[in-house]
């Protein structure tokens, strides 16, 4: 997403990321890896990190 932002000529002024639930490649046979993700937790980081961004 970044690439294509900065593509579209956007700044980026922050990144966020977290574990998301995962069944490519290998883990798709084992069920899948991360499950429940992203969580309330997740969330609710991901809002705080939107406000406390300075633009």
């Amino acid at each position: 997403m970044k690439k294509k932002l900065k593509e579209k000529g956007f700044d980026i002024v922050g990144e966020f990321s977290c574990r998301g639930f995962d069944t490519a490649g290998p883990f798709k046979f084992m069920g899948g890896i991360s499950k429940g993700r992203p969580n309330e937790r997740d969330l609710e980081n991901a809002r705080r990190f939107v406000r406390n961004l300075r633009i």
